[in-house]
């Protein structure tokens, strides 16, 4: 665990999108929501959201989230291959 997870709204959503686990959501195959994962159309293709100007997260922390996220992509990825 580098940081928080970001909380479910009383809705059950983040940034108005259902969570499919604790801090996940699945995102749509639209550009609409202005994430990183909008700006390719490749089949496959994923977003880490870590704000620096959280009160609850410094930057130092938002840059090893990143880091983390990418290596869990990476080790993943050759556990199935």
């Amino acid at each position: 665990k580098v940081t928080h997870i970001a909380p479910a709204d009383s809705e059950g959503k983040i940034i108005g999108e259902s969570v499919s686990q604790e801090g996940v959501i699945a995102i749509p195959n639209k550009k609409s929501l202005g994430l990183c994962a909008g700006v390719t159309n490749a089949k496959y293709r994923t977003t880490t959201e870590v704000y620096p100007d959280s009160p609850n997260a410094t930057p130092e922390q938002c840059n090893l989230a990143q880091v983390a996220c990418i290596e869990g992509a990476l080790e993943h990825l050759l556990s199935v291959l």
